[in-house]
């Protein structure tokens, strides 16, 4: 947790430094107040929730980057990133990504979440079929014109899958 905790607390004061005084508080052309960066953020992940690759086109900017640290991915545009999204639904079809945490400091949002799916493919301990896995990260996003501009999932790909502990002979 405390790791998630500074990412957080970085991208605040990362937010809080670039403020500048007398800063433009209405949202930029074609993005409407109801589209804040929580409510984008949010819509994302309920788009990964329902695999709904159309809403992809709308939430993400054509030059968009979405990057997941641990599987060590990185795409940019819509249609990598849906690449990346089919291959994380064919290992993991009911994954269900929660959001526990928001801290919107537009156009920068931070949030910490939950992850739990059932998992089949390689695991860090070899090949799995039907897992249950769950476990905990960090995503920072920056929202542009009402769209993500980028994406970073940060968190220990080891910890969805733990070790079982040893048994006694």
């Amino acid at each position: 947790m405390r790791p998630t905790l500074l990412i957080a607390a970085s991208v605040l004061m990362l937010a809080s430094a670039s403020a500048q005084p007398g800063k433009q508080t209405t949202p930029p052309a074609g993005q409407t107040k109801t589209q804040s960066a929580r409510s984008v953020l949010e819509a994302y992940v309920s788009a990964w929730n329902r695999h709904d690759f159309a809403a992809f086109d709308t939430l993400l900017a054509p030059d968009a980057i979405h990057e997941d640290i641990a599987q060590g991915f990185r795409g940019q545009g819509p249609a990598q990133i849906k690449d990346f999204m089919r291959g994380m639904i064919v290992g993991q079809p009911d994954l269900n990504w929660h959001l526990t945490t928001i801290v919107d400091a537009s156009p920068l949002v931070a949030a910490e979440w939950t992850w739990t799916a059932t998992f089949t493919g390689d695991s860090p301990s070899g090949p799995v079929v039907r897992k249950p896995i769950s476990g905990r990260g960090a995503s920072i996003a920056i929202i542009e014109n009402g769209r993500i501009k980028r994406f970073t999932d940060y968190y220990d790909i080891g910890s969805f899958f733990p070790k079982a502990p040893p048994t006694e002979k």
